[in-house]
């Protein structure tokens, strides 16, 4: 698939890929990373058919992570739902069942009191979940690889995205760092584009991924 900047030459967004876009212009920064936000229109998303696509459902703008870690949040709904679908029958059991326990427990503390008061358990494991409050371990996601590759991690197992997005990643990691992810990338079917605002293109060019780049005096260049 490719991804349109208007007046550009478009990206070819290919899956288990690493694609880079090198800007060098500063307006052309702001306008772009707010199209890729959904704050204006100066993208689109089209298929190999030549289809537009929509940018929203099919590319997962992320952003500078290292910055906004918690991102990560923001999908802890779907993945507390992710978890509970694929829990076996054997694990959904016996979590019910100690969790009956325990409601039952509570239940008899409120016998103490002398008001009408009861405590039931809904059989939602998902609830359960939620209570639970799943976290990273942090000594992975304060870490710049960390919290990039466990962000991969995570779409990879929700499966909500064909293409990922994030900004600075060269401010952050080493070339054979960024190499390293591309590797990894490699193995999925997942496409991403990382978008560096920088005039710096001796670090970029060490790295083997394809790299667009759009100058200070709005050229296009594809290396």
């Amino acid at each position: 698939m490719r991804l349109q900047y208007h007046g550009h030459q478009p990206i070819e967004l290919t899956p288990g890929k690493v694609v880079i876009l090198q800007i060098e212009n500063p307006s052309v920064n702001t306008e772009l990373i707010q199209g890729l936000q959904g704050y204006n229109d100066c993208l689109r998303m089209i298929d190999d058919g030549y289809q537009e696509l929509n940018l929203s459902k099919v590319m997962k703008w992320e952003g500078d992570l290292v910055l906004n870690p918690t991102k990560l949040d923001s999908y802890q709904t779907a993945l507390d739902k992710m978890i509970v679908k694929n829990l076996s029958i054997e694990k959904r059991d016996r979590m019910n069942n100690l969790a009956r326990e325990v409601y039952s427990e509570m239940q008899d503390s409120l016998f103490e009191f002398d008001l009408p008061l009861e405590v039931r358990y809904d059989e939602s494991l998902l609830r359960l979940y939620k209570y639970a409050k799943i976290k990273y371990l942090t000594q992975v996601i304060r870490q710049p690889y960390g919290i990039i590759e466990t962000d991969l991690k995570l779409h990879l197992e929700l499966k909500d995205c064909q293409v990922l997005g994030y900004c600075n990643v060269a401010n952050y990691l080493l070339p054979e760092q960024i190499q390293e992810f591309a590797t990894l990338v490699e193995k999925t079917e997942l496409a991403v584009l990382l978008v560096e605002f920088s005039e710096k293109r001796e670090t970029l060019q060490q790295l083997k991924q394809d790299i667009y780049r759009i100058d200070r005096d709005f050229m296009d260049w594809h290396e």
